[in-house]
């Protein structure tokens, strides 16, 4: 079975309809399911959603282009639905449709349901919020979860852990805001939600078990996870939970971009994809899964079903809901091309809608590099961002060595590469070294953070590799930290609780002796709340490095100059100081009469320098504070901190 000739079925199969899974159709529902080389295809119809209560099972009918269909003469809204595929005249298993938008508990079976019927009020009536530019974007990345299950998240506890805790203003930690009220406060503009599409190692019948994982175990692409509605039981509960959420966080101006995981599937053999067509939707070699991913299969985009698969589910999320944008895990693992037709039918939608991901695989692909969405491919697919990992290990020293220390943490080695990032990663004329920090091709590409859900947070990555130093000094360290990314060229990328320190302590195994590394999470994917969930106490405790980071976000959404987004303005705005001081370095951003001068101290020793002419104010101190007194002349950068200087308006 396995020796497919893939070319042969993409020339004689492809199907460009926009009907595949079941759509109702005023009084009548259509099933469409594509299965070329099946000799039969039936469709099994279900009053529940744990196949107790079959009503029938119906034969399909074979159409051109390899597609099946069926016609029912009624409105089957809330209804449920499996199709089961027959290869060489032999049953083969029972399935979930791969083109199920909603479906029942644990997403065994798809649901039918009247879309319209799970608008919330006022849903029709909100609009994106603008996003012209993609270096306007803040974006602060969420998992729904750990946003609200702590008690300290003020959240009613039926919600908490839940999408409708994203909708609710004022929740409180004894005076401080939390949640969606945070969100707000901070001032971020786009939050990036850890996966939220039906994935499969938590028991959503079994609330009280208390599972947890990030969401890179994806079972459905097209329906919702069911952990976080209020009843799993109702397809159209998630649904209409998280529009509720979409619209709540629309109306305040924050768009909401989803993390999706096209690049493998949780189950291999077992999975929807490969009980409808095997060999299909998955890269093979010698009938034998590859592993491109790291997680058993890897999906093979460069087949045009699957392609066209991944942009029929992107589209569907970007109307159904008003999705703001996508980030691609493990994006190197799908091909150059399916990312450029992505861009295409997405620009169609909404050219506003942010894309981007990681620019490497998790295990070797039988692909050629050349033809993957690798980050040294980036020229190739330009309007596709990338995360930027030169500037976070720059900043905070290498991410798989925990001992290893960045600018911030006092190593002077990494100022070249720095300079890279915070010029963009894209070409210029003063930088020289560290070529291969060079890689975007325009600012608009790169997408800056030293701190994601992978590995540790960059609070406890300080407490690892400068453990003796004070927590004074690696507070400032944060902070500087922060500065960076906030005020590079490109799109800043920040994770919850980091602005509050984030950390993820660990839970010791029964006779394990702590130490300095593993009291710490590393790799917190299914760790328990303990580890993950949000303490909102600690943005009361480190109040002050909140508010730095507020007063760095607002101070970048104040200036164009500090989010250019072509890399002609990059070249021309922004200079470099020549300097010798060790681990320091200043740069100027200028256009016409506005003028900015920062300087980064990550040194031990406060460093002086002289301002050009004219009178300068300053705008954000080590503190993050601003001051009305201009200043001219010989000035101070503290140690272990930036300042930022504003030239004075005439």
């Amino acid at each position: 079975m396995y020796k497919i000739n893939y070319a042969w079925i993409d020339q004689e199969f492809f199907y460009d309809g926009d009907d595949l899974g079941a759509v109702i159709k005023g009084d009548k529902t259509v099933f469409k399911a594509w299965a070329p080389l099946a000799t039969g295809v039936y469709l099994n119809l279900y009053l529940d959603s744990e196949g107790r209560s079959r009503m029938e099972s119906l034969p399909m009918e074979r159409l051109d282009k390899g597609v099946w269909y069926v016609e029912i003469l009624r409105d089957l809204d809330g209804c449920f639905y499996t199709y089961s595929f027959e290869y060489n005249h032999k049953k083969n298993h029972e399935t979930i449709d791969i083109y199920a938008k909603a479906c029942g508990v644990n997403g065994d079976m798809g649901a039918v349901i009247d879309f319209a019927s799970t608008n919330p009020p006022g849903w029709e009536s909100v609009k994106r919020p603008l996003c012209k530019n993609p270096c306007d974007a803040v974006i602060y990345e969420c998992h729904v979860r750990d946003f609200s299950v702590h008690p300290s998240s003020g959240v009613p506890a039926k919600h908490r852990g839940k999408f409708l805790a994203m909708t609710k203003g004022g929740t409180r930690n004894r005076s401080t805001n939390t949640c969606l009220d945070h969100l707000l406060e901070l001032g971020v503009t786009h939050v990036q939600l850890l996966p939220v599409a039906d994935y499969a190692t938590v028991d959503e019948a079994h609330p009280e078990k208390n599972q947890y994982n990030w969401g890179y175990d994806p079972k459905n692409y097209n329906c919702l996870e069911g952990s976080y509605s209020t009843d799993p039981y109702d397809p159209k509960c998630r649904v209409r939970e998280f529009k509720q959420l979409v619209m709540e966080l629309h109306k305040r101006g924050v768009g909401v971009i989803m993390d999706v995981v096209f690049n493998h599937t949780y189950y291999t053999e077992e999975s929807a994809f490969e009980r409808s067509f095997p060999y299909y939707y998955h890269r093979h070699i010698n009938g034998k899964f590859t592993n491109g991913s790291g997680c058993g299969n890897e999906t093979a985009s460069e087949h045009l079903m699957m392609r066209k698969y991944i942009v029929d589910s992107l589209k569907f999320w970007a109307t159904e809901y008003k999705i703001d944008g996508f980030r691609f895990d493990l994006m190197a693992l799908h091909d150059i091309d399916t990312m450029n037709y992505i861009r295409d039918e997405l620009d169609k939608i909404d050219p506003q809608i942010l894309l981007y991901g990681e620019g490497w695989t998790g295990g070797a692909s039988p692909i050629a590099s050349d033809k993957l969405a690798y980050k040294w491919n980036s020229y190739r697919f330009g309007r596709v961002g990338i995360f930027n990992d030169n500037i976070r290990d720059s900043i905070k020293g290498g991410t798989f060595n925990v001992f290893d220390t960045g600018f911030v943490s006092g190593n002077a080695h990494t100022l070249e590469m720095l300079k890279r990032g915070i010029a963009g990663s894209v070409p210029h004329p003063e930088l020289h070294e560290a070529k291969e920090g060079c890689w975007a091709f325009e600012p608009t590409q790169t997408i800056n953070y030293c701190e994601a859900h992978d590995n540790n947070t960059l609070w406890d990555k300080l407490c690892i590799c400068s453990k003796e130093a004070p927590e004074s000094d690696r507070i400032r360290m944060d902070k500087l930290a922060a500065a960076i990314v906030i005020l590079s060229q490109g799109v800043p990328f920040l994770q919850l609780g980091q602005d509050f320190l984030r950390t993820k302590p660990r839970i010791l195994k029964p006779g394990e002796e702590p130490n300095e590394v593993n009291i710490f999470e590393e790799n917190s994917y299914n760790s328990p709340d303990y580890t993950n969930a949000i303490d909102w106490t600690r943005k009361q405790k480190y109040r002050s490095v909140f508010e730095y980071y507020k007063a760095l976000i607002a101070l970048r959404k104040s200036s164009s100059l500090l989010r250019m987004s072509m890399k002609w303005e990059v070249e021309q705005k922004l200079s470099f100081w020549r300097i010798n001081q060790g681990n320091f370095l200043i740069y100027s951003l200028f256009e016409g009469s506005e003028s900015f001068v920062i300087a980064l101290n990550g040194s031990g020793e406060d460093k002086y320098f002289d301002l050009p002419m004219g009178e300068w104010l300053l705008v954000l101190d080590e503190n993050g504070k601003a001051y009305p007194d201009p200043r001219t002349g010989h000035v101070c950068c503290p140690r272990i901190s930036a300042v930022v200087y504003k030239l004075k308006p005439m």
